[in-house]
């Protein structure tokens, strides 16, 4: 009984620290749209600047030009008094004054008018132009970061049930196994059943520990690999230790098909994790399926060496082989959730064999058609 309270005590607080969480990324997400919401009306605000600039240089220029107009007619008017020419001209050196009483305005003049006018313009557009460019900048780069921000929260939502429903469905399948052994002794075949489903939880359990720490590691640049021969197929055999019981119990029949002659230069660990991973990955697709077969394939191609993965699964649309190694990514929504999986696995591949210097790639013809992941690795020099 202690042992419950405490963990409903502890589940309170992981509600409160979840709230608070979740009350912090509102907070910041208002932040952020304010910002841009400020950013958009100094956007607003610049542009009409600049337009208002460009107005009053208009209408400065027009207004000289209409004073030059003004003083040729005063000119002329003085002039045709009596005025003596000389005076005359003396006053008003932006005119010309031509034989027979003649007034113009001085086109090098007017030229200087336009051309300091058309500068002015352009220093303005210029500091105008930067200014917006700036800001817009500012305005598609918060918008986009807010839209990843709401991508990764979702997908860390999705995460967050996913390890809850991961550490939470074989802990309660352990704790049932246990106490029907201990209440009851049952016979030899009933309990190497429970046994086995204790033993299949615990390896569920593991593996997603390990999923979380190798992520950490790879996340945070402490995960080195110590490239050596590898032989591919003891490193299938390894990754496929104790894999039988969940492998039955999803209704997989295995097949594997890999040379002894093939060797790859890698990690010995990093390669049975990948091969391990991917063969995880088509049991749950399989059992999600209701069964099928899982074909593990491998051969030389060139300078490097392949391991197919293929499997009768759910399969996927075309479209979303790239986003399947993104991290924390499951198709569909974790409330409705149709298998297990944490949306790690996958991620945890693509990032070592990118650090081994190999690849991976998923192909599927979309829903209820399989799927296969082939992964590949550089050849060891000299194979047998």
């Amino acid at each position: 009984m202690t042992l419950w309270r405490w963990r409903g005590g502890s589940s309170k607080r992981w509600s409160r620290a979840a709230g608070e969480g979740t009350a912090k990324m509102e907070r910041t997400r208002l932040i952020q749209i304010g910002f841009i919401v400020l950013l958009a009306i100094c956007a607003a605000q610049a542009g009409w600047w600049l337009l208002d600039q460009v107005l009053d240089t208009r209408a400065n220029r027009a207004a000289i030009e209409e004073h030059l107009l003004r003083d040729r007619r005063v000119a002329r008017m003085l002039l045709d008094q009596g005025a003596d020419p000389a005076e005359v001209e003396a006053l008003f050196d932006e005119l010309i004054f031509r034989p027979g009483g003649e007034v113009h305005i001085d086109p090098d003049h007017l030229a200087a008018l336009h051309e300091q006018g058309r500068r002015r313009l352009s220093r303005y557009a210029w500091e105008g132009a930067f200014f917006l460019g700036v800001l817009l900048s500012g305005i598609v780069v918060l918008w986009r970061t807010l839209g990843e921000e709401a991508l990764l929260r979702r997908r860390q939502q999705n995460f967050l049930a996913a390890v809850g429903h991961e550490l939470k469905s074989p802990l309660a399948s352990i704790r049932l196994a246990a106490e029907t052994l201990k209440l009851r002794d049952p016979p030899a075949e009933r309990r190497q059943k429970l046994l086995g489903r204790v033993l299949a939880n615990l390896y569920r359990v593991e593996a997603m520990v390990r999923n979380l720490l190798d992520a950490a590691r790879l996340d945070e640049g402490r995960l080195h690999l110590a490239p050596e021969r590898v032989v591919l197929a003891r490193a299938a055999r390894n990754a496929l230790t104790g894999a039988e019981d969940r492998l039955d119990a999803a209704g997989a029949e295995l097949s594997v098909e890999v040379p002894e002659e093939l060797e790859v230069l890698a990690d010995p660990a990093a390669v049975e994790t990948v091969i391990g991973n991917l063969v995880d990955n088509a049991r749950k697709a399989v059992a999600r399926a209701g069964g099928g077969r899982i074909e593990v394939r491998a051969r030389r191609r060139g300078r490097r060496v392949e391991i197919e993965v293929r499997d009768e699964g759910v399969g996927f649309a075309p479209s979303l082989a790239p986003r399947l190694f993104d991290k924390f990514y499951r198709p569909g929504d974790e409330m409705r959730r149709s298998g297990e999986g944490s949306g790690l696995g996958l991620y945890i591949v693509r990032r070592l064999q990118r650090l081994a210097g190999g690849g991976i790639e998923a192909h599927s013809d979309g829903p209820g058609h399989g799927a296969s992941f082939t992964a590949w690795w550089p050849a060891a020099g000299g194979q047998r």
